[in-house]
């Protein structure tokens, strides 16, 4: 009897002891502007518990698995076009940043949806002459079927994307227009001087002789742990953890250094380009713009044959208010992950205008880095069916650790002012039909059988 007393009351002190952790372990840290969590006085215990889990987690996805996930079977799998499933959030994104050190510019992005929804960008920035952008900018939604067949590759708006050697060689092309902005200088500010649209033929080869960087297996654990470590961690907070391994299972996303060499003719104008880059590709199911209160990304090809990737993100739904990521990939096609950052949010753009100047620096495990930026220009686009976010494309110059170097970079913030009629007036019917029903739904309002979910 003595002895059943104390293992209930050894049971019991445990059970407190636990109890008290968890409610200390909640405990909220201070907000800057109400969104970004300070490190808390139980900062350094749950980066240790986080650490670790970490570690453990991709252990069994990763490290365990390595010999499958490297084989020529699986990346050309990994690498190929997306079947895109019966989730309405279903997605397969395509896209190129690339420079030269003549400051020469390219971006291209294709966001595949289901039932033929393509979202797509395109800008090329030619120093002395100006932006050539995609001509349907900022809005970037086109239809490639009539809403009653799925697509199977990235063709669509005049483009094809493909890959011809799996995680090696990629074909970039483009037969259409595109909206010419020159600009001039005044003394009081920069002006648009004119706008045109050009018939555009382009046709680029992306090759790449390195591996990829994948966020999911790559990124460093310390910055991940150093973002859950500043959340509170509350009954949300665990029913996350349950499960995250199915929502790793559900997005993928991956990056790829490498050449864009090939041919552009502007009108009548035929011009050879030669750049270096970088390639992404994203796809899975776990990707809610509408969660996403910023993020920050730069791209930066340095003229020492070196290219970095700095970013920072904040999606406090999935309890990541301020997540740092990012690269440093040398000249030999080595990724040597970042390890910390000094660039915060709050401290770049938190109001909704980009600055023309960002100075901050990096680490990964060998080196410092002092990056200095300067924009030269920008533009405006909008993502999301309905708009949901608002992304400023800056394409800049910089100096890194007194280097110098040509790279873009994206300010994305939460956008609420919906997709304008002017603009959905000219979609075709059936997808009009998709956004009344979705819109009725969120007004609890009554619909017709024949409308569906996209």
């Amino acid at each position: 009897m003595f002895i059943l007393t104390v293992i209930c009351l050894s049971l019991g002190f445990v059970v407190a002891l636990l109890s008290l952790a968890m409610l200390l372990l909640s405990r909220k840290s201070m907000l800057i502007f109400g969104k970004y969590p300070c490190k808390g006085v139980f900062y350094w215990l749950k980066y240790g518990i986080a650490l670790l889990v970490l570690r453990q987690l991709r252990y069994r996805i990763y490290k365990r698995n390595e010999e499958l996930l490297s084989s020529p079977e699986h990346l050309a799998t990994l690498d190929r076009p997306q079947p895109l499933t019966s989730d309405p959030k279903s997605y397969d994104v395509v896209s190129f940043l690339a420079a030269n050190a003549a400051g020469q510019k390219l971006m291209v992005t294709l966001e595949r949806r289901r039932l033929g929804v393509l979202k797509v960008a395109l800008y090329l920035w030619l120093p002395g002459e100006g932006l050539y952008c995609s001509p349907k900018l900022p809005d970037m939604v086109h239809f490639t079927t009539d809403g009653n067949e799925e697509s199977s590759e990235f063709q669509g708006a005049g483009f094809h994307i493909y890959p011809e050697q799996s995680m090696r060689s990629w074909r970039l092309k483009y037969s259409g227009q595109l909206r010419h902005t020159m600009e001039m200088e005044t003394e009081q500010e920069t002006e648009i001087k004119e706008q045109q649209l050009l018939s555009v033929q382009l046709d680029l080869n992306f090759n790449s002789s390195s591996d990829h960087f994948n966020y999911n297996r790559d990124l460093s654990s310390s910055l991940i742990a150093d973002s859950i470590a500043r959340e509170a961690w509350n009954d949300s907070f665990y029913s996350m953890l349950k499960s995250v391994g199915h929502i790793v299972e559900k997005r993928t996303h991956y990056e790829q250094s490498g050449e864009l060499d090939g041919s552009i003719v502007l009108g009548e104008r035929r011009l050879e380009l030669h750049l270096r880059g970088f390639r992404d590709h994203s796809f899975g199911t776990e990707r809610c713009l509408s969660s996403i209160n910023r993020y920050v990304y730069f791209a930066l090809l340095l003229d020492d044959g070196s290219s970095m990737v700095v970013g920072n993100l904040s999606q406090p739904s999935f309890f990541l208010s301020s997540l740092k990521m990012g690269y440093v990939c040398t000249p030999k096609g080595i990724y040597q992950p970042i390890t910390a950052s000094n660039f915060e949010l709050y401290s770049y753009g938190e109001k909704g205008t980009p600055p023309q100047h960002q100075n901050f620096i990096v680490h990964t495990e060998e080196h410092k880095y002092l990056v200095q930026i300067r924009v030269e220009h920008s533009a405006v686009r909008y993502v999301g069916g309905d708009w949901e976010s608002k992304v400023f494309n800056q394409f800049v110059a910089c100096t890194v650790n007194g280097i110098g170097g040509q790279g873009h970079a994206e300010y994305l913030y939460r956008n609420n002012t919906g997709r304008p009629d002017t603009v959905s007036t000219q979609d075709p019917q059936w997808y009009q039909r998709i956004k009344r029903f979705e819109r009725s739904l969120s007004n609890l309002d009554l619909v017709n059988e024949e409308d569906f979910i996209f």
